[in-house]
This record gives structure tokens, sequence and C-alpha cells, in this order.
């Protein structure tokens, strides 16, 4: 069983240049953004002493199927069998994907290699099948088997505090200026979690009967906690090219523990005939048999899912800067997979105070998103805003919408 920290693991908060970048920012963090990301970053840059998150916030939603513009278009309308077929098309044969995630990033203190941090999320992911959808639009069809599978949901809230360590080897007479190590220890403390960890529905309808059978099994927790250990490597050039790669969740361990329990849901609808449905004295409800009950536990355990991240930053002039990122995920579960994910950004500094960063991430867990950004940087006071949609470059044809921003010291 496995548990994501975040949804995406590329979207493991540290700021909005992050965001703004499309995640593609292992090998450019540095100081206290880089505890949860790529603490062997902690201290490339001698110069930089101290630094200080203050404050960072992001939200998103996203789905696999359904645009902003096609929304607006058929929802309250009445729709006829063309609309109805074009709604279908949108939807994937693997069902629908409801994604919802809200992350803050609390105080971080960085003071040369050593780095603390603390922050807090919530990532909820749901799947629901195509044929429910086909059921809905266009009713039972007779003699039809309707399968509503998958159905899957999982989703958690968690907090965390994060101690992050690095230490940097300087060479001389090389092309490598040097090369760093980190790792960050992470306390979780969960404040919920449910998991829908079995599920199977199918209904039939003939001329004259309705069958139909379904269960759910779902897991439900109101507190945890656990640790997980990340490690980072980063070799810096003296062309100022970085290589970085990241093992997140190297290793990882939850315990729910609180109001721990197991909650069951069956329904049965027996082969009834259709006379006394229609009959004025009989009753729909007659049809169904449903159960449901709930057993406490004592606990039971999850594992954060692990990634590696690939990452290459490369200065091109004085203002520009290139990043690059491949992920690789290890584990497959409602809310992490196995797919590749390709990140790339860019970041322009016209001048001393001002950056704009573009971004695109393609493949993992979540649909093609693409992100915008500016931040300003005023003495050692740092301010970002970034925003990114989904699957669409536009509000209008984006199948969902996320904005980040964030606050920072470096000194």
């Amino acid at each position: 069983m496995f548990l994501a920290a975040a949804t995406h693991a590329s979207d493991i908060f540290s700021d909005a240049r992050q965001y703004g970048l499309g995640g593609a920012y292992s090998a450019l963090v540095e100081g206290a953004e880089a505890t949860f990301v790529n603490p062997a970053n902690l201290y490339l840059d001698p110069t930089q002493k101290f630094s200080m998150n203050l404050l960072g916030l992001s939200a998103q939603v996203s789905n696999n199927a359904i645009s902003h513009n096609s929304y607006q278009r058929y929802v309250g309308d009445f729709l006829d069998e063309q609309e109805k077929s074009d709604i279908l098309g949108f939807i994937p044969a693997e069902g629908v994907n409801l994604k919802s995630d809200a992350k803050l990033q609390g105080l971080g203190l960085a003071y040369g290699p050593v780095a603390f941090g603390v922050r807090g999320f919530s990532s909820y992911s749901s799947i629901f099948a195509r044929e429910l959808f086909e059921l809905a639009l266009r009713g039972n069809e007779l003699d039809r088997v309707y399968s509503f599978n998958p159905v899957k949901g999982e989703g958690m809230s968690v907090a965390s505090a994060g101690v992050g360590l690095s230490h940097n080897f300087r060479i001389t007479q090389s092309v490598i200026k040097n090369i760093s190590f980190g790792t960050t220890l992470s306390y979780l403390y969960g404040l919920s979690f449910t998991r829908v960890a079995e599920s199977g529905f199918y209904s039939k309808t003939t001329r004259s009967s309705l069958a139909g059978d379904g269960r759910l099994v779902a897991e439900y927790a109101e507190g945890g906690n656990g640790y997980a250990v990340n490690l980072g490597t980063t070799i810096a050039l003296f062309n100022e090219v970085r290589v970085s790669v990241v093992l997140q969740n190297v290793t990882s361990f939850m315990t729910w523990d609180k109001n721990a329990k197991n909650i069951y849901f069956q329904f049965n609808m027996n082969e009834n005939s259709a006379e006394p449905i229609l009959d004025s004295s009989g009753s729909i409800d007659s049809v169904f048999v449903t159960q449901d009950s709930s057993v406490a536990v004592a606990k039971f355990t999850t594992q954060l899912p692990s990634v590696m991240r690939f990452a290459v930053t490369i200065p091109i002039r004085e203002q520009v800067t290139v990043n690059t990122e491949y992920e690789q995920g290890f584990d497959d579960s409602a809310i992490s997979s196995t797919r590749p994910r390709l990140a790339l950004g860019a970041e322009y500094r016209p001048s001393r105070i001002f950056r704009l960063r573009l971004g695109a991430s393609i493949g993992g867990n979540y649909e093609n998103h693409y992100s915008t950004g500016f931040g300003l940087a005023i003495d050692r006071f740092c301010w970002d805003v970034a925003v990114r949609t989904y699957n669409g470059l536009s509000s209008r044809t984006s199948k969902g919408f996320g904005l980040a921003t964030s606050l920072s010291i470096r000194y």
C-alpha cells in the first residue's frame, strides 16, 4: 500500500518559483527552499549564509476529461444525443480522474549547510468509471451489464517538519567546481486519511427485471505519525552548469492510529418483477438491500512512494537559465505513477529586480501542465507568483487550474 506525500512528486511545494518553472527545480533551488526539494543544494553558494522562507501557498484542481470551455457549454442545458456523445467522447476509457491539492509552506530557515522547515499539505484524488457517466446521460440500455470499475479514491492531510543537512566538497584544477551531498529527515504528523481499498459495482436491466451488486471497502483515520528520508547530490561545474540527482522518500513509514477504522458498504439489487415497482402500492426502495458498517482497528500503515529525479540547470548568458528535470516513480497507486515525467522551465532576468518564468511538464501522474510566473527581488526580499493550467494553455481550454505565491528573505 502506498501513499503520496504530495499528489505528485514534482509538486513538493517549495515556492512559487518552482511552480512557475513547471517543477523543473531540483538543480536550481538553493538555501531554505532546498530543504524538501534537494538538500544537497543547501550550501552550494558559500556567500549566501542565511535564507528564510516566510510563507508559501498553492492550490490546484484538475481532471482528465472536461475542459472549462466544455463545462460552460454543456452544464445546465438540455442535451441532445449529439451533445451527449460529445461529452462521452471527452471521457477516456480509464474514467474521470479528479484531483485537488492545497499546500502551505511555513517558516523555513537555513544557515550554511543546516536547514529547518515546516509545511502542510492536503491532497485528494478520485477515479470514476466511464460507464457511470454513460448511465447518467443515456439511462439504462436493456440487457447490458454495467460494470462501474474502476471506482477509486485516496486522500490525506499532513503537517510535517524537516531538518536538512549538506556537505560540500570543493575541487580544484578540474571542470568540476564542487560536489555536494545532502539529506532531509522529515517528521510527518497525519491529520486525516481516506482510501478506497476495494470496490466493485455492476447492474443489469431487462424488460422484466433488475439485477445488481456492489461493494466498497475504505480505510479511514483521523490522525497518525511517521517519517520520511530524502537524499540528494549535486555536481556544480565552473561554467555554472549543475547536475542533480534526488531520491525522494528513499525510506519512509506512516502509522495511522487515531480513530482508525475500516468502512464497509454493500448493496444488492435482486431480480424483481417490474410490476411491483410500477404498481402504485410498490416502492423502488424495496428493490435495494443495503448494508453499511465500520470496524475499529488498532492501526494501519502506509509508505510514501519512492521517486528519483534527475535535473540539469544550464545558464545561457547572464540573464537566462534553462532547467530540465526527469522524474521516475517506482510505485503505482491512485495518486502516484510509474509513468515517467519530463519538465522544462526557463527563467529570464531582465533586471536585478524582475524575473519572468515559463514551464511545462508532460507525463507522470498528472495531466500535462503549463506554467508561467514572475518574481520581484527587492534588496533581500523576494516575492514570487505563478499560475498553472492543465492540458491547455488558456483558462477556457484547460482541464484544471493552479495558483501559487511565496515570500522569502535571502542574505
